[in-house]
């Protein structure tokens, strides 16, 4: 079965966390899904363990290496775009390489496109009866005050912008990622933001659906910075005043 959908993971030191495991068994029966790992200028082994998980699984498998680490907005930017080149793909997405959210909810974003016949899908992680969903309670207020921010400042009512599991049409992502990001953790809230300059707000709501998640799982620590968190706020109104006076 050709790939149509391939996933871009970022990976920046990964080595010791990398799940291979889990991405081997899903590698195992992809389907039509490919993945594309980013080594996002790794000082450590993580490339050679890209690389081996490329010659394993040639046919479903690529690697990008940077040669300098750029963050994560980059990685993935590039990695995107390396994505689409192909004629064959038509979405194309980017997970967290600690498989937080696993790989089987790929699947389900895809067929949610698909069914709902919408450009755009992303993962949501509420809590609810039924789901395996493990936060610590600390990042869980914090992130609900960032994603309150956002979507106010978006104009949208987006209840998780931060979800590393998001899934677009290859034309949308051409659109999306060709221009680089201003933040290195918070382009999320970017790319919403670059949806409403494309669409404008009413067609955003009718071509992109939150989906709430089956399962998701903190895994160890962020790299994410406290400070980062701390200058959330205003590196959230920094991205407000680019964009506003593109987006109506």
């Amino acid at each position: 079965m050709p790939v149509t959908m391939i996933l871009v993971v970022p990976c920046y030191n990964e080595e010791l966390r990398l799940p291979v495991g889990e991405f081997r068994d899903f590698l195992r029966s992809p389907g039509e899904v490919g993945i594309l790992f980013v080594n996002d200028g790794s000082k450590d082994a993580t490339g050679g363990l890209l690389d081996d998980l490329k010659r394993e699984f040639p046919a479903v498998v690529r690697t990008l290496h940077l040669e300098r680490n750029v963050g994560k907005a980059e990685a993935v930017r590039r990695g995107v775009l390396e994505a689409v080149q192909s004629p064959a793909v038509m979405q194309v997405g980017y997970f967290d390489a600690d498989l937080a959210t696993p790989l089987s909810e790929a699947a389900r974003l895809l067929n949610v496109a698909r069914t709902k016949n919408v450009a755009m899908t992303f993962g949501s992680r509420v809590k609810r009866l039924g789901i395996r969903l493990d936060r610590s309670g600390l990042r869980h207020y914090v992130g609900r005050m960032f994603a309150t921010e956002a979507s106010l400042l978006l104009g949208l009512p987006v209840y998780d912008t931060q979800c590393g599991a998001k899934l677009f049409s290859a034309e949308l992502a051409r659109k999306i990622f060709r221009e680089q990001f201003l933040s290195r953790w918070f382009f999320d809230v970017e790319i919403f933001f670059r949806l409403i300059e494309i669409y404008g707000r009413d067609r955003v709501e009718r071509e992109v659906l939150e989906v709430p998640l089956d399962s998701w799982v903190e895994k160890g620590a962020t790299k994410v910075l406290w400070t980062d968190f701390l200058k959330a706020p205003f590196e959230l109104l920094r991205i407000y005043r680019f964009y506003r006076s593109r987006v109506r």
